[in-house]
């Protein structure tokens, strides 16, 4: 009884401070600390982001998808960087290059949470992400990148409606390692940029995060990144990079 309580409480604590490194976007002048609470995301129908908190809100959700997820933990980190080449056009396959570190290439799941992926990519497209940093750093749990502010309070200019079970969406995708997820703020409707790719296998996070997507090459990237020296942040959670961890760039690839 003694470790379910213990096992129930790190889950709870590990939720809080997840949910604390991402932008909100409100329409009153009250915020909620992205580095007090959950990640939060934000989906927009068919990958178009919403022009504003309402059309958020109106969002159409996408038919449930069945995941084979025995399929996807076979596809997780089974190839190699070398296996794909930059694409001249948007795919559903992204490289990110993390300075002094190595890249990460993510294949995107837009059939199991298509507004997180469109978001997604349109970003990518924009260079949106490129020169950003993993502002928050948690091994054994996950690494946080996306805030063009690098503190956890920052995003794009749109927010997208929350592709999870609590928010009303299936979404079947589980928070396995290598797995790619939208942080978000307390408001189910808060994602906009920042996203996490998990460490470690962390199925508590499922029901109330979008997941869309997957690490398939340079999964041992994310192992180097989560050995960088780390300080406290202003909530005393060592996850803070001591040395900038930067995205170099994130690009489309396709599978040579």
């Amino acid at each position: 009884m003694k470790k379910q309580l213990l096992a129930a409480l790190l889950a709870a604590l590990l939720l809080l401070s997840l949910t604390a490194c991402a932008k909100t976007h409100q329409t009153t002048s009250d915020t909620v600390d992205a580095d007090v609470t959950v990640p939060s995301l934000e989906t927009s129908p068919a990958g178009e982001a919403p022009a504003d908190d309402e059309a958020a809100e109106d969002a159409p959700a996408a038919a449930p998808v069945a995941v084979n997820m025995d399929e996807i933990l076979a596809e997780i980190d089974s190839k190699s960087v070398s296996d794909f080449s930059v694409a001249d056009e948007m795919t559903e396959y992204v490289k990110i290059s993390i300075t002094g570190y190595g890249d990460v290439v993510i294949r995107l799941r837009p059939d199991i949470a298509p507004i997180s992926a469109a978001n997604f990519q349109t970003l990518v497209g924009q260079g949106f992400y490129d020169g950003l940093s993993f502002h928050r750093v948690y091994p054994g749990f996950m690494i946080q990148g996306g805030d063009p502010e690098g503190t956890g309070m920052g995003g794009s200019d749109q927010t997208i409606r929350g592709e999870f079970a609590s928010n009303g969406i299936e979404n079947n995708l589980s928070h396995v390692r290598g797995v790619l997820s939208m942080a978000r703020a307390q408001d189910p409707d808060s994602a906009s940029s920042q996203f996490f790719l998990m460490h470690a296998d962390s199925d508590f996070l499922d029901g109330n995060y979008a997941a869309f997507g997957y690490v398939v090459a340079g999964l041992d990237t994310i192992d180097k990144v989560c050995q960088v020296e780390l300080t406290t942040n202003a909530y005393g959670e060592q996850s803070v990079p001591v040395t900038p961890v930067i995205m170099e760039s994130a690009v489309f690839v396709t599978p040579n």
